[in-house]
């Protein structure tokens, strides 16, 4: 079951609304006034991470503004001191190329969980 833990939280927003569904550790950009959408792009501007899942049209709750979290949603090997983008399916992932993102840091990685620093 995936998770993401708040180790040292920093700002959550509980505002606006989802476009399309999201799931718990995806991570999200501005589209609207106050709606947010899952990032698939990783050359777009990044929001937060979504707290758990939601509908399309609930209100999320987005962890943003820093902090470190841990969690088991991410794509690829990923390793100590690797900066993280979003993935094309919303997801944290290693590989960061030239005009993309850098939305985390990762601290430490052991058995399929990841412990990272938010830097958006």
């Amino acid at each position: 079951m995936a998770f993401i833990n708040p180790n040292h939280r920093g700002l959550a927003y509980g505002d606006g609304y989802l476009q399309g569904d999201g799931q718990l550790g995806q991570v999200v950009r501005i589209v609207g006034n106050d709606l947010f959408a899952v990032n698939t792009t990783p050359t777009a501007k990044s929001f937060g991470i979504l707290i758990k899942d939601y509908k399309n049209g609930e209100m999320p709750g987005i962890y943003c503004m820093g902090g470190v979290y841990e969690t088991d949603v991410f794509e690829g090997t990923v390793n100590p001191g690797d900066d993280l983008k979003v993935s094309a399916n919303g997801k944290l992932t290693a590989g960061v190329q030239a005009g993309e993102e850098v939305i985390a840091r990762a601290v430490s990685v052991s058995g399929g969980t990841i412990k990272f620093r938010l830097l958006i």
